[in-house]
């Protein structure tokens, strides 16, 4: 994926995301109150991975849940990426307010 659509898509994500220098991750962390609440999060990355087909590699400790898209198969970004990431977003506007 070029550069200028990578930051293009960027733009429509959560400021939280950030794009691995190699540009082939993009890795949003979501802070929380407590381990409760970074488990939330990660089940709610786990139902949307489920039904896009698409699983993003998940990071979890007490406060905070790491969530990382990639495409395997293409070995880097892909708009599908990007996607989940922006849904992902929009399902965790009400937990994290």
């Amino acid at each position: 994926m070029k550069t200028e659509t990578i930051n293009r898509l960027s733009c429509e994500l959560n400021d939280d995301w950030k794009v691995s220098d190699d540009q082939t991750t993009i890795e949003r962390r979501v802070d929380t109150k407590n381990f409760a609440d970074a488990m939330s999060v990660t089940q709610i990355a786990a139902l949307l991975a489920e039904k896009e087909n698409h699983h993003p590699d998940i990071c979890l400790g007490w406060g905070y849940c790491r969530i990382t898209f990639t495409t395997h198969s293409s070995k880097g970004l892909t708009e599908l990426d990007f996607s989940c990431a922006q849904k992902l977003d929009k399902l965790l506007q009400t937990l994290t307010k």
